[in-house]
């Protein structure tokens, strides 16, 4: 099975190569692109870890896959929490990772947020049914949201109540 830890400065270069990754195999999962990813360095990337709460998963002391909680910092929308850059590489798929990633997600956040949102591509079937299964329902689309090549994605905006006022 998987260990779950925050990814630290050391594991830059690991974080730097499962992003690189995914991007290069799943453009279209990401708002972020490989051309600007691939000119960050470690140190970059190491930096980023820094100012993140990114939880990564490990199978035999490899970044096997990881996910980001960012909480903003505007006072109006600090009650949300956002789920970002879900990614487990394909040889764990299936493996119970991805909700495992996802739950360190949510066991975070309660205490800190009221609500927990996220974008998946409208296409990936499998992501939003993950997703479903952890307590996140739809609340919107957003049409042509990825652009990448010459087609263009729509996202489902998703959210998950954590304080007990919120409704689904």
């Amino acid at each position: 099975m998987a260990a779950l830890r925050i990814i630290r400065l050391e594991d830059a270069a690991a974080l730097r190569d499962i992003r690189l990754e995914m991007l290069r195999l799943h453009s279209e999962a990401f708002a972020a692109d490989l051309e600007t990813e691939q000119a960050m360095t470690v140190a970059d990337f190491a930096a980023r870890a820094a100012g993140s709460m990114t939880f990564g998963g490990y199978v035999d002391e490899s970044l096997a896959g990881m996910v980001v909680f960012v909480r903003p910092q505007r006072s109006k929308i600090g009650h949300t929490g956002m789920l970002a850059a879900m990614y487990v590489r394909a040889a764990y798929r299936g493996s119970g990772l991805a909700d495992a990633l996802i739950e360190a997600v949510i066991d975070h956040a309660i205490g800190e947020a009221e609500q927990i949102e996220l974008a998946v591509n409208a296409e990936n079937a499998r992501a939003i049914a993950l997703y479903q299964r952890h307590g996140f329902v739809p609340f919107g689309r957003k049409p042509r949201s990825i652009h990448v090549g010459c087609k263009y994605y729509d996202e489902i905006l998703m959210m998950r109540p954590l304080a007990p006022h919120i409704t689904r």
